[in-house]
């Protein structure tokens, strides 16, 4: 079901997520689910900082310097630091930044990468790496489950306007249906999809719902320099160039769409060490087994991944950042706009956030029972004190929170580490 293009053992995640939508999990799906998405989240930092570095050692004719940036603020002050040039709008953009910089979600979280040369004397910026954050993927992927369910609800509604007209004996557009029939006809077909869900029968025909940019790259080019990051790229061995889709308009900038062929070796003399290994055990891995484990997902994972490629020039970057554009308001924008916000929508939401809240908790047992079922309507609550138990996190001012975990039915084993 949900294809995550930057991810290896893509297709295993999806399998999973479409047993859980169903509430069928098998015993060793959440072991599987904390494997995927945390040696995926650790590979990508090396094999795009890789691939970035290449890419961007070839266009600047030397190798970039670069640093982690942890927040949009970090990413958005390198911006305004040293422009590239100047003109009258960027010197519009940089002086209402530099007023009201509580204005730019500076305090946004970012895990990537920033890459500069130095002129001059100074750091100039030429290409920044990020994996987007597991809360925008479970929104996104979310939202790519309930434009499907949408679809099949809006087609069952349609099949039960087909059912009236024939009993009418009209055809269906000749149908003059009031206002409340047509909402009291899609909460019907709202509920016989729910049913499908709850006896697992819709399983079969989930999709694969792509999401392509888990992991991209931004390269900021000049005049000439497109053309010749483009000739970069299709010299690569490593790469091949699938798409290239030019946005314009409030946003301008060239999505390459890119298949990468994962550096095997390199990735394999790098296993999880250090400080790392504590992050794995934190979140349920046993440092005895880790590299193990390790080089058993590389074994087994696919030989390619496909990631973006964005490219705009130095304004139009800015402009996604602190101008007309700004990412976090086109994200705003996105939510806003939305067709379908029932409980079902919600559900999705919530079970794509408790999963991978799962992937970053210490829990290391088996889910036997999926504890957000999308025929259930829940509070927001439920999905918080959820995710505070993954984390031995009270979940209020109570005193005898083992009850209320006996009342749930669902009463997790909370463990820093597997056995060897």
């Amino acid at each position: 079901m949900l294809y995550l293009e930057s991810f290896v053992h893509r297709v295993k995640l999806a399998e999973v997520v479409s047993r859980w939508v169903v509430n069928r999990p098998e015993p060793d799906d959440a072991r599987k689910l904390k494997e995927i998405v945390n040696f995926n989240s650790y590979i990508a930092r090396i094999w795009v900082d890789h691939l970035a570095t290449e890419l961007l050692r070839e266009l600047c004719g030397e190798i970039p310097r670069s640093f982690i940036c942890k927040s949009k603020g970090q990413l958005k002050d390198f911006l305004v630091e040293t422009p590239r040039y100047t003109n009258r709008r960027i010197e519009e953009l940089l002086a209402r930044y530099r007023r009201f910089p509580e204005d730019y979600y500076r305090d946004s979280p970012f895990d990537g990468r920033v890459y500069y040369t130095p002129q001059n004397g100074h750091r100039i910026y030429v290409g920044s790496t990020r994996i987007k954050r597991f809360r925008r993927i479970a929104e996104k992927g979310s939202r790519q489950i309930v434009d499907f369910l949408l679809e099949r609800i809006r087609a069952n509604a349609d099949a039960l306007a087909e059912e009236r007209a024939r009993k009418l004996g009209i055809l269906k557009h000749q149908l003059i249906t009031p206002q409340e029939e047509q909402v009291a006809e899609f909460l019907r077909a709202e509920r016989r999809l729910l049913e499908m869900i709850r006896q697992g029968t819709i399983q079969n025909e989930f999709p694969i719902l792509s999401i392509p940019d888990v992991v991209g790259i931004k390269i900021v080019t000049q005049d000439s320099d497109y053309d010749r990051l483009i000739d970069i790229i299709s010299r690569n061995e490593q790469c091949k160039l699938l798409e290239v889709e030019h946005h314009a308009g409030r946003y301008n900038a060239t999505n390459l769409r890119v298949a990468y062929s994962i550096p095997q070796q390199l990735l394999r003399n790098r296993p999880p060490r250090g400080q790392v290994l504590k992050i794995f055990e934190y979140r349920g891995f046993s440092t005895f087994r880790l590299n193990t484990q390790y080089q058993e997902f590389l074994d087994e994972a696919e030989d390619h991944l496909l990631l973006e490629i964005i490219v705009s020039d130095y304004q139009e970057f800015l402009e996604s950042e602190i101008g007309r554009s700004m990412h976090e308001e086109r994200i705003f924008a996105q939510r806003a706009n939305r067709d379908y916000n029932s409980h079902l929508a919600t559900n999705v939401l919530y079970l794509m956030d408790f999963a991978l809240s799962l992937c970053l908790s210490p829990y290391n047992g088996p889910i036997n029972d999926v504890p957000i079922k999308l025929w259930v309507k829940y509070m927001p609550d439920t999905l918080d004190r959820l995710v505070r138990r993954l984390f031995s996190i009270p979940a209020d001012a109570s005193f005898d929170d083992h009850g209320e975990l006996v009342d749930t039915g669902w009463q997790p084993m909370l463990a820093t580490s597997v056995q060897p």
